[in-house]
């Protein structure tokens, strides 16, 4: 697929700015750094070019951008999709005239994420979905969605081993598995490596536990 049409010169200016305020933002963003975004940028751009959905270019582009804004100097990412539209919309209306335009953008970064329980519907919302699904998998993925999260080590691993096996079947797009495939598979094995050291280290203490008891009826 071909992008719908170029970027006109005005549009590359507002991107230019929207690089700017995102890069500042996620300078010191734990985990969803900016490093993530231009990753999911990448990702975002390359899924648009093998599929057949017409995309917008600018849309596209400034919604994967802003996508995880909402992450930035927030205690949990519960809401970042949702608040993420409000922060987008706001420096959006100081750029861009053009309300539908507007909306369009700040849909994609409300519905990238499921913890919104707004499905993507658009190609462009599609789009950028799948490419944070793909920046969540492999060793990386893993370790990045890690980072910053409180509780225990058992209850996080959990956690994070549960929602990274199910990503790969949520993406949308053939393309996007297709490009997936090896992280994905990445995914798997840590996962299962994770799982098994977690087992062990419980079964140990359990081991210690029955220990202690026995020692206390003597």
């Amino acid at each position: 697929m071909v992008f719908k049409r170029k970027l006109s010169k005005e549009e590359e200016k507002i991107l230019e700015k929207v690089v700017e305020f995102v890069e500042e933002k996620h300078h010191r963003a734990e985990g969803h750094d900016y490093s993530h975004v231009l990753e999911v940028t990448k990702h975002s751009i390359e899924i648009a070019k093998k599929i057949k959905d017409p995309v917008d270019p600018f849309i596209l582009l400034a919604g994967a951008l802003l996508h995880d804004i909402g992450r930035v100097g927030a205690k949990t990412g519960r809401f970042h999709g949702i608040d993420g539209g409000s922060r987008s919309e706001e420096i959006l209306e100081s750029l861009i005239k053009n309300t539908a335009t507007i909306r369009r953008i700040t849909r994609i970064v409300v519905r990238h994420t499921p913890t919104s329980h707004i499905p993507p519907q658009s190609a462009e919302e599609k789009v950028v979905y799948d490419a944070d699904c793909i920046e969540r998998l492999g060793f990386l993925g893993m370790i990045r969605g890690i980072m910053g999260k409180k509780g225990t080590m058992e209850d996080i691993i959990e956690d994070r081993v549960h929602k990274r096996l199910g990503d790969y079947d949520r993406l949308f797009y053939k393309a996007s598995k297709k490009m997936a495939i090896a992280s994905h598979k990445e995914t798997v094995q840590v996962s299962n490596k994770l799982k098994k050291k977690l087992n062990k280290r419980l079964s140990e203490i359990k081991e210690i536990e029955s220990y202690k008891l026995i020692k206390e009826e003597e």
